[in-house]
Parts: C-alpha cells; structure tokens; sequence
C-alpha cells in the first residue's frame, strides 16, 4: 500500500484555481473540529476557490471563503448525522467542486476524508458509557463503516497515528493515507509574559493565590473523574476545569472526597489561551481522544502536561523530555507523574520549555501546504480517470 508522510512538496501552480468543497458539520471554532476546519481554511482560502458547506458558520474573520449552508435537524447528534449526510451530498453534487473534502461522516461521494474519530474504536474506553453515547455509537458506526468503503473517496488524512490504525483495522481502509497531526496557532496559544500577568489572570478566573494550579480543558470524560480524585493526595494544589459538560456527578464526587472547595469549574471561554496561561500544570488523563488538540494548545503554552498515553496528541510527547504520560486507568499511574511535577519545579518548567518547542515545529500553514499537496494528487488522478 502506497503510505504518504507528512512532508510531500508544495504543489505547482495551475492555470485555474481548484474549486474544493470543503464540508464540515459546524465551522465555528470554539468547538475541536470546527477549530480544525476554521483554521486549516485560513491558509487554503488563499490557495484555491474554497467553498464551506456546513450548518453553520462562524468565522468572519476568515476572508475568501464562501459559505454554503446545509440544512440539518440539530434535535440530537443522531438527527444532525443523518439529516446533514444526503442534503449536503445533493448540495455539493450540484456545485460540482474539483475536489470534495469531508471531514468525518458529512458527505456521500467525498474525494478525500479527514477522519477525525473511529466510533468503532470509541465503543471500548470509557467514554461511551453514557447511554445517549452508547446508543450514538451503535447507531453511526454501521453507517460510519460503509462510509469509509464507499467507492469516489481516494484518500483519508488521519489526525493520528492511532487514528488511522482504527480506521484500518475496524473498517478495512485499503488506499492512500497521510497521517497529519494538528496545527496549533502559537501566536494565540503562549506563555504568559511575566509573574504579573499570570496573577492577574488568576484573579479573574477566581483562583487562589499561592496554589499549584492545574488545568483541564474540554469533556468532563475526558479524565475529570480521575483528576479529581487525586486532589486529595497533593494539598497545595488547585484544579481549574474549563469544560460545558453536566458537572453534577463530578461536584458531588468532589463533595464526597472533601476537596469541593480546590475547585473552579469554568464553563465556555471565548480565550481559552488565558486559562492555560493562568496555570502550572496541565492534566489530561483521557483513556480516549483521537487527538486532543487541548493538549497540543497547553504544550504550545509552555506548560508540562500530564497526558493519557493511549490519545493521539501524545504521540508528540517524549516521556520525560518534553511532557509526561500516565495510563488513565491506573490512578497510581496518574499520581506518580503529578508527584514528579511537585518535586522537580526547574523539571517542569524544562518540560513546559520543551512542549513549547515541539509544538512550535508544527503548523497550521505546514498542514494547509500537505493537504492542498493531496488535493492536487486527487484531481489529477480523477481528471486522468476522466480522459
């Protein structure tokens, strides 16, 4: 099998410029993948004739882009999957783009999908016990599997390493494939400039002075449990959880454990880059994340970052080089590596040091030069099809 890297030439110029139907659920970048498709779009609108179809859009900032809406039933992500795939393939079909790019399950007939999540593989972390998740799952992942097989696509852009293992081994994916690990934007995402302006971003989010403050951003799922349950076991730390997840369980196991009172839960933040400058320490313990772009962010941030071993991002990490790894379902696990931080503060800050500089080697323009690589390959080869 042909296995294409992440490092291909920058594509020649054309006499025209490819009209790319780039069809994503939401592009709006508050949300994971809506981030992804917002600021890849940054780079490529310049590039070709780039048109969104998506439910919504919200991105005003991005110049050259044309948005299309595709209408959707949004009662419940079920609804919003099986509404939005045939609309948006009739939508598209009809423009007839050069190049039909699809991010996960979103169009029928897509040329190259980025596979963002295998729900095959989701079933088994912990995640999915949640019953609305567990019947979300055994919904999609038929539909997501004979999505994967269908005929028109010629390449997948895996957001991992993992990711892409998945989506072979659970739906049989036999063509070329680019492995791309998210972009960050490191001039949003930084260290903060000096002690003064992390103090005064702790008083705004109502942080305690004189704590170890740790930081988790994104689903609750994602680790919150365990975060919390090792709060006992380090006094002088403080957790700062930044997540629009249902918080009821979590802030009575918090109750239950006494340590209610070393928590700030924060719901949605516009500047999310304020809350990683805020803190000391970013933990991440996920037994499941395709990628974990929050992770990459805090990395770009200078912190050390304590990550489940078994999620995309953390194969950037080098354990104890440049960030440290835990196994999710072993809380000693967990405890050890936070220990490490608190016993080693120059360590820490080398290891935020050197987060900063993996991050920093990747970039959003890096993975709009590979992906408009991989557009030009697919038109080509479906124009030689056609001739």
């Amino acid at each position: 099998m042909t296995r294409h890297r992440v490092n291909p030439p920058v594509p020649k110029p054309t006499d025209r410029r490819m009209k790319v139907a780039f069809v994503i659920h939401d592009f709006d970048q508050t949300f994971g993948q809506g981030r992804y498709g917002v600021e890849l779009a940054r780079f490529l609108a310049s590039r070709c004739d780039f048109v969104v179809y998506s439910n919504t859009f919200s991105a005003p900032d991005v110049p050259g882009i044309r948005w299309v809406r595709v209408p959707a039933w949004r009662w419940n992500v079920v609804t919003t999957v099986l509404t939005f795939l045939p609309l948006a393939e009739w939508i598209v079909s009809r423009d007839k783009p050069d190049v039909i790019h699809a991010q996960g399950l979103t169009c029928w007939r897509a040329d190259i999908i980025t596979a963002h999540i295998c729900n095959a593989a989701r079933a088994r972390s912990s995640a999915m016990n949640q019953r609305r998740t567990r019947w979300f799952i055994r919904l999609v992942t038929p539909l997501e599997r004979l999505f994967y097989g269908q005929r028109r696509a010629r390449h997948m852009i895996a957001i991992s390493e993992t990711t892409a293992r998945e989506i072979q081994s659970e739906y049989h994916w036999r063509r070329p494939f680019t492995v791309l690990h998210h972009g960050t934007n490191t001039r949003q995402f930084k260290p903060a400039a000096n002690a003064a302006e992390i103090a005064g971003l702790r008083r705004d989010f109502g942080l305690p002075d004189g704590r170890w403050i740790w930081l988790l951003v994104g689903e609750a799922v994602k680790g919150l449990r365990q975060v919390i349950e090792q709060l006992a076991a380090f006094p002088t730390a403080h957790l700062l959880a930044i997540t629009r997840s249902d918080l009821s369980r979590y802030q009575n196991l918090a109750r239950q454990l006494g340590v209610i009172d070393r928590i700030t839960f924060c719901g949605y933040t516009p500047q999310p880059e304020l809350a990683y400058r805020a803190a000391d320490a970013f933990v991440y313990p996920s037994d499941y994340d395709p990628f974990g772009m929050v992770g990459s962010e805090a990395m770009a941030s200078g912190l050390p970052v304590v990550l489940g071993h078994n999620i995309g991002v953390a194969e950037l990490v080098r354990h104890g080089e440049n960030g440290l790894l835990c196994d999710p379902g072993n809380p000693r696990s967990i405890h050890e590596q936070l220990a490490r931080l608190l016993a080693d503060p120059a360590k820490a800050r080398d290891l935020g040091t050197k987060a900063r500089e993996t991050i920093v080697a990747t970039s959003w323009e890096h993975n709009a030069d590979v992906v408009c690589q991989i557009y030009q390959s697919v038109f080509d080869e479906r124009t030689r099809g056609t001739t």
